[in-house]
């Protein structure tokens, strides 16, 4: 299996995992949370986190259950941690015995599917994946820059779940200009709605996240 088949089979695993449960975690506040988080349908913590090859558990934790990894295996790194590219390669390594190095990412970014910058303390728990390289860039350089510059829109939470915004990015969708790109917002919706998501719920939920982002702009 190639690498970018992985990839594209762990967005679409995440992705239909966060439509049958929409309080997906995608950040926690340590790693001994992720037994009962990690996994949408199982809150018990059966599965503990453990160390990656190569990686201490104080910046990298890996937790994995039976059954397939695209579902069942996932890395998180602390938000202050700078080798997390180096850490998801080390993942898939061990997950899938694909040794892969940082060229054969070509195209993509290991992303913090929360931003990082908005952990308190820069020690909570995020969980990182391969995202499309512009389309990542291009969120980064609208929404959570207005999110970032907007103290009151901002989040300190030390636990936060997927988002319409990050399962749009997750899945390779450009992001809309701002509240007011209608056209944007617009082909948002219809992506979700030909995913199965209402269109209602994908409109109201898509708009609440641009204005909570810019509201003060």
């Amino acid at each position: 299996m190639s690498l970018q088949t992985i990839i594209q089979n762990r967005q679409r695993a995440l992705f239909n995992a966060w439509i049958q449960d929409p309080l997906m975690q995608v950040q926690v506040e340590h790693p001994g949370q992720l037994g009962r988080l990690a996994f949408a349908d199982r809150r018990d913590g059966t599965f503990q986190a453990r160390q990656l090859a190569g990686s201490s558990l104080e910046n990298v934790a890996f937790i994995e259950r039976p059954g397939n990894p695209d579902q069942n295996a996932s890395v998180w790194v602390r938000a202050g941690y700078s080798g997390y590219q180096k850490a998801w390669l080390n993942f898939i390594e061990q997950v899938y015995d694909l040794k892969a190095t940082a060229t054969d990412l070509a195209g993509y970014n290991i992303d913090h599917l929360y931003n990082r910058a908005r952990s308190p303390g820069l020690a909570g728990f995020v969980r990182i994946e391969a995202i499309n390289g512009a389309v990542n860039q291009a969120w980064g350089r609208n929404f959570e820059r207005a999110v970032s510059r907007n103290a009151t829109g901002s989040n300190k939470r030390e636990r936060n779940t997927m988002s319409w915004t990050i399962a749009a990015k997750l899945m390779g969708q450009p992001p809309p200009r701002g509240p007011n790109d209608h056209q944007g917002i617009a082909r948002l919706v219809q992506f979700f709605a030909r995913n199965g998501l209402s269109a209602a719920d994908a409109k109201r939920g898509v708009e609440n996240m641009l204005t909570h982002a810019y509201w003060a702009r």
